[in-house]
């Protein structure tokens, strides 16, 4: 389990980072990324699990599922079960933006998570959302559709690179709803913020459910 003063960081951060107010900033410094990726400023680890709580950390569901799950909180959860395996304090952040969501989005891969290893990976340990745009289980997902006809843009998508290849580690269905856009020949019609992680790690483990 998490420390007491672990998850006690993580939510002062919660409380005093003003990250939102920040995006339009240019920053300094720059990470090894293709041209398709617009580099807004650095980011610290703590500032991206900001971005993670935002779009998760509140939700009762969410925080359900991670009482379920065997943990006291939904940080707790996310900082065991998957941000301390992803290694992802010791990766180099920055804050991107993409003009072509659908197109770059499409081209990344899912992140290594059990469910969906089992559910629509086939059993393989990822898959690009490409390939999983084209799948009849992705495309009758309500969530998926709903967000592909109403796109939430201003939610930050949380992706690692490991090995040259871009996983996307929070904001699947989100993905995925732009890779059926980018199926349909759709482009979303206005930049997407994404935090970009370059990993130390040569491979991600697969995580969830019994990661507790």
């Amino acid at each position: 389990m998490v420390s007491k003063r672990k998850t006690f960081t993580v939510y002062r951060v919660f409380i005093h980072c003003k990250i939102i107010k920040r995006y339009n900033h240019k920053g300094k410094g720059e990470l090894t990324m293709k041209s398709e990726f617009k580099l807004i400023r650095r980011l610290k680890w703590e500032e991206v699990f900001l971005f993670w709580y935002l779009n998760e950390g509140e939700n009762p569901s969410w925080q359900k599922l991670a009482m379920e799950r065997g943990f006291a909180s939904w940080a707790e959860w996310r900082l065991c079960g998957y941000a301390d395996r992803f290694d992802c304090m010791n990766a180099d952040w920055g804050l991107y933006q993409i003009d072509k969501p659908a197109e770059v989005i499409a081209g990344m891969y899912g992140g290594p998570f059990r469910t969906w290893i089992e559910k629509y990976y086939g059993g393989e340990v990822t898959k690009k959302f490409v390939e999983l745009a084209e799948m009849s289980e992705i495309v009758a997902i309500p969530t998926i559709q709903a967000m592909k006809n109403n796109f939430p843009d201003s939610k930050v998508i949380t992706v690692l690179t490991v090995g040259g290849k871009n996983f996307v580690i929070e904001g699947m269905h989100r993905s995925c709803a732009l890779a059926l856009m980018n199926h349909e020949g759709r482009e979303l019609d206005k930049p997407l913020i994404l935090a970009i992680g370059k990993s130390k790690l040569e491979f991600l483990p697969t995580v969830g459910r019994n990661t507790a």
